[in-house]
């Protein structure tokens, strides 16, 4: 077999080591190019970063659950391959292997191959370059599909028009198409979300807040992930963040894979931040405060409620009475002056939490919703009251009695009054 690559064993050794600042990668090493049995592919280089991952803003949908909570992941650089590995690639590597992935398309991704002939093809890959070839993790899949570092926040890979990028149930016709045929994200990958789904190298498992810097996936398992939507799939399943897994052994025709790689004595190795805490604990006049991590984009610690003893304790310098119910029914401003009265004694910027954090940790599961009061209606239950109330008035107003409609839900949101009702919780940003 026939190899050509980009020379970059010399740059590799004469590129010193940088723990404090990041040197500037030459173009030679930003697409790695190969050419095996006459058959090229390219690899594209992924700079290390920190993002989140899972159920973001732009991915959020309430229907879908594996892919929440969304949580922060810090990664080392990599390579991807720009493309899915094509028919033609295939038999180029794998000639005595045959699939069922129709031979006469040689572009068309390969198809009908399970996660343990993905091994032997990165293995043989191994031995004919010589380059520790793999599959991505899932969150290196993940990332590369954002974007990495050139991310727009795109709800699927390069748009937020699924049919420009891929080819899902709404344009394919029920099959796979030649690879790069539409249009490539930021970092000029193709078919992150479409075409064929693709087999990671982890074992699937339930996310969690807590990670590790290059996360593997789960310890233990039977199945492995499969990442992206395929010809077949909606595209209301076909954002970036859903998560597929098959059991190892699964071959079928929507799924196939692309590699990545490490290079060997990477010379630009990210340093990786350290992790924050998942939680913190403040103590504040003898009395301690919770705070849990929020993954956001601009990650940021939220408090449980404020007690009704804390905020005795803090604003009206006076012995509390040991309530640990939610201190609620307090003005906006009087909130303002706890917050800035709690930071004046702990020596850290704490601030009061907006309507707009709380509900996104209330979103990604790090705080519980209150429990609801028997007593207390529903938005909905209210108008449908508003409503029956409004045709029966006329009825009523004949015989002399006049119906009182209850109070609107949506009206009393913009009401002043409306937030006295909702607990009190503080906010420490991750330094």
């Amino acid at each position: 077999m026939r190899f050509h690559a980009i020379v970059f064993s010399l740059i590799l050794i004469s590129l010193p080591l940088s723990a404090k600042k990041r040197q500037q990668i030459p173009d030679s090493l930003r697409t790695l190019s190969f050419e095996i049995n006459g058959v090229p592919f390219t690899m594209q280089r992924v700079e290390g970063g920190s993002f989140i991952m899972g159920a973001t803003s732009d991915q959020y949908d309430p229907d879908t659950y594996t892919d929440k909570p969304a949580h922060l992941v810090f990664l080392s650089p990599f390579y991807i391959a720009t493309t899915e590995v094509t028919n033609q690639l295939w038999k180029a590597i794998m000639p005595d292997r045959e699939t069922l992935s129709p031979s006469g398309y040689p572009n068309n991704p390969i198809s009908y191959v399970n996660w343990h002939d993905c091994q032997e093809f990165v293995r043989r890959l191994d031995s004919i370059t010589g380059l520790p070839f793999r599959l991505p993790t899932e969150a290196e899949w993940e990332y590369a599909a954002r974007g990495g570092e050139k991310s727009k926040a795109f709800r699927f890979a390069g748009d937020n028009c699924a049919d420009s990028v891929g080819w899902t149930y709404s344009n394919s016709g029920n099959w796979t198409h030649p690879v790069a045929c539409k249009h490539p994200n930021e970092l000029g990958l193709y078919d992150m979300c479409g075409n064929v789904a693709e087999w990671c190298q982890d074992i699937y498992g339930a996310y969690t807040l807590s990670t590790k810097p290059d996360p593997q996936g789960a310890d233990t398992g039977s199945c492995r992930v499969v990442r992206g939507s395929n010809y077949a799939e909606c595209i209301a399943n076909s954002h970036i963040s859903v998560r597929h897994w098959h059991k190892p052994e699964t071959a079928t025709s929507y799924i196939g894979f692309r590699v990545a790689l490490t290079l060997p004595d990477e010379p630009m190795k990210q340093v990786i931040p350290e992790e924050p805490a998942l939680t913190k604990n403040i103590r504040i006049k003898g009395r301690k405060l919770h705070f849990s991590l929020v993954p956001s984009e601009q990650p940021y610690y939220i408090s449980d409620e404020i007690s009704v003893a804390l905020w005795q304790k803090i604003r009206l310098q006076e012995p509390p009475d040991n309530n640990h119910g939610s201190a609620i029914g307090m003005s906006w401003q009087e909130r303002l002056q706890f917050a800035e009265e709690c930071s004046r004694i702990v020596q850290q910027p704490l601030s009061v939490a907006s309507v707009e954090k709380t509900d996104t940790a209330l979103q990604m599961g790090v705080i519980a919703p209150p429990a609801r009061k028997k007593h207390e209606r529903s938005a909905r239950a209210i108008h449908r009251s508003r409503k029956t109330r409004e045709k029966l008035s006329p009825w009523t107003e004949l015989v002399g009695v006049k119906l009182s409609l209850p109070d609107d839900p949506i009206l009393l949101e913009f009401q002043g009054n409306a937030n006295k009702k909702r607990p009190l919780r503080l906010i420490l940003r991750v330094k």
